[in-house]
Parts: C-alpha cells; structure tokens; sequence
C-alpha cells in the first residue's frame, strides 16, 4: 500500500494503530484513554455528551455527580495526544471540550475505515451509470483495506454495531466482485474471491455452494467434498443448524455429474474386453 502522507493515520480494521506526524503512539496510559480516543473516534464530527460518554466507557458503573473519571481519561489521551506535537505546531489530533461535552478533532487524517466506506460508494456510484470496469477498482481497493475485522478482540456494544456495519461494506465489494468474475468465467479468481468472502463472514452457504459448483467444473471433486464438509461444520458449530437441501441436492448432482464419463469410459472398456 502507498505511503499515506497525512498528520494523523488511524488503522481499525484487523488492529488498532495511530501515527501522528508519521510516528506512532506505542503507549497507552492505563485506564479508559485508549476507550475514550476510540469512542470519540467513531463518533468523529458530533459533540458527545458526558452521560453518553460514561455510559460507553464505564457501562456497569452508575456515574456520580462528582466522578472525576471522565476528565482523567480526557487528560491521559491529550497527554498522548500532545507527545507527538512540537511547540508551535498545529496538533495532529486535539480533544475538544465544551459545556455539551467532548468532540474528537483530527486535522488531514486518514482513517481506514472511513477509506473503505468512501471507495464502496465510489463503487456504488460507478455501478450505478454502469461503469463496471470503474466499479470493480473501486471495490478492489476497498477490499485491500479489510485486512480484518473492526477493532478484533473489543467487545463493547458500540464496537460490534461498527464492525457489523464495516463487514457489510466489505461484503458487499466481494459479492460484486465475485459476480464480476462468474460473468466472465474466470474460475480460479471466483474461486479467490469466494475465499476472501468466508473469511469475512463464514457463513454464506450460497458462496460454498459457488465452490462447490466451480470445482466440480474442473473436476476437482475432493476440493467440492472438502468444502462441502466444511460448510456443514461450520454451519453447525457456528449457527447450529444443518445445511439446506439445496446445498446437498447440489454436492450429489456435481458427484453424478463427473462421475457419468468414467462410468462410461469402464463399461467401454470392460466391452472391448469381452470381444477380443
């Protein structure tokens, strides 16, 4: 990926890095700061509210009217913030705070997520005066950008309902990108891209049965058992349910299907055989 020249890079999607200035912020203070900057972060262009703020970071604790917890957080991330500032320089990143409460102000940053979610409706765009050619770079690139899911390893609420929504961006991109590739009858790149869809999301039952279909095509019939096996594993550990008929009718179709030309080819065989 090309350098990116900004004062502030923020990386969330397979791991969480900053850089200011081009150097990175390796130490967090213990305690909420590292919350704070994220939840800020996500919320990045509205006023943030003290009780909404105390809720996210503290959501088990009932906030008292004279916590001063918020303000430490505010003061360990500044501290952060400011270690990569020199005097007189414009600060990469500032938390600023009013009578409402807290915003996050980033100035010439680049967000990964926010990258991603730009190229999709770039994507969305282009599809949409049927450029397709256009389309598909777009969704490509978006597609780089998910080298993993939204901040992996938190749990909070507020994570997962951005995660949830960058995964399905990422979705997106691959399935246009997979039908961009079945239209042209590039198999071994639908089968990359079937790949790059489960591991997004390893449930789509319609995508193992797009493998299975592809590699019974090219007679690949021990990759269609495999992956067939791992969708009924998968979808019995993860959603507790069996495959659907559909997925099986199909896996017994392609098996049939390849298998008709040796059975001919044997009893051609065994018929030449007999006569001599």
């Amino acid at each position: 990926m090309a350098e990116i020249s900004t004062l502030a890079v923020v990386r969330c999607l397979g791991g969480f890095s900053l850089d200011l200035r081009g150097l990175p912020v390796r130490r967090w203070r213990a305690g909420k700061a590292r919350t704070l900057f994220l939840y800020l972060l996500i919320n990045r262009g509205r006023t943030v509210d003290r009780d909404e703020l105390h809720a996210a970071l503290w959501p088990d604790r009932t906030r008292s009217a004279g916590s001063s917890s918020l303000k430490v957080a505010k003061h360990a991330v500044q501290q952060i913030l400011s270690e990569q500032q020199a005097a007189g320089e414009q600060p990469a990143a500032e938390i600023v705070f009013n009578e409402y409460g807290y915003s996050l102000k980033l100035h010439d940053a680049w967000l990964d997520f926010e990258e991603l979610e730009r190229l999709c409706n770039e994507g969305h765009r282009a599809t949409a005066r049927s450029d397709l050619h256009a389309a598909a770079e777009y969704y490509r690139r978006a597609l780089a950008l998910h080298t993993g899911d939204f901040l992996p390893g938190e749990t909070a609420d507020w994570v997962r309902e951005q995660r949830d929504w960058v995964r399905s961006l990422a979705l997106g991109a691959a399935d246009f990108l997979l039908q961009e590739a079945l239209d042209r009858g590039e198999l071994p790149e639908v089968i990359d891209m079937c790949r790059r869809t489960l591991d997004i999301d390893p449930y789509q039952e319609d995508v193992y049965r797009t493998l299975i279909q592809v590699h019974g095509e090219l007679g690949q019939l021990g990759q269609a058992r495999s992956w067939y096996k791992l969708c009924c594993a998968r979808m019995s550990d993860g959603l507790d349910i069996d495959v659907s008929p559909d997925t099986q009718r199909l896996l017994e179709r392609v098996l049939r299907t390849q298998d008709a030309p040796a059975r001919t080819a044997a009893q051609t065989s065994g018929q030449r055989i007999t006569s001599t």
